[in-house]
């Protein structure tokens, strides 16, 4: 019990420093506990560990579920799950209640690869499935339906963003966001850039790095 504590309040301080909330410092806003159990619901049978959203008559908390038969007999690294999670965890208790209400689905899951690491083997492991004269196949519309296959794209474009503007700058656009500043607002002032033209050099941005890590044609 103890070793959770210390990792959740570990998580939740580095989580919080690399998305520039310096404020969590102290901790969440609104009550979170991780619950730890065998299995998960239907429609995340073989998830590691999931947030679950609640509202009570004491008003917004959720829970960081760890499914433990899962984890078991998992290969893949717990603490990049974990920490996977717990930024979805920090941005939903920053606008208290479910993150996507001001910040959309690309931006949440692209900087939870961010902050896990996972991201650039997603990348690389979606690339190696084509040929690289196929790697324009794999890109994605950021602001399309949301779907798993879209998030080496969504991961691409929180990239994408640091490599144009900054870290800083990425963190005023989260900030904003969490203000409800609106995305094309708050992109505008964080990059001076507007979403086709981001869209557009994204696309750019992303088509090269696919076809670097894709399958060579010969």
């Amino acid at each position: 019990c103890t070793s959770v504590r210390t990792l959740v309040h570990v998580a939740q301080v580095e989580v919080s420093s690399r998305l520039g909330l310096i404020q969590y410092r102290d901790g969440f806003r609104y009550p979170m506990r991780v619950r730890f159990q065998d299995g998960s619901p239907e429609g995340l049978e073989s998830a590691l560990a999931y947030v679950a959203l609640q509202q009570s008559s004491r008003g917004f908390q959720q829970e960081l579920v760890v499914n433990v038969e899962a984890v078991s007999g998992a290969q893949a690294d717990f603490d990049s799950v974990f920490y996977h999670e717990m930024t979805h965890a920090v941005m939903n208790d920053s606008v208290g209640g479910d993150a996507s209400l001001k910040i959309p689905h690309w931006v949440q899951e692209g900087l939870a690869m961010y902050v896990s690491g996972e991201g650039d083997a997603r990348v690389r492991a979606t690339a190696q499935q084509v040929r690289r004269s196929q790697a324009g196949v794999l890109l994605r519309d950021i602001e399309g339906p949301y779907a798993a296959r879209r998030y080496p794209q969504y991961y691409l474009a929180i990239t994408y963003f640091i490599d144009t503007g900054s870290i800083n700058a990425l963190q005023a656009f989260i900030r904003n966001l969490i203000l409800g500043k609106d995305v094309p607002g708050a992109l505008g002032e964080a990059l001076g850039m507007d979403m086709p033209t981001f869209k557009k050099n994204l696309s750019e941005y992303s088509l090269k790095i696919y076809q670097d890590e894709a399958l060579p044609d010969y």
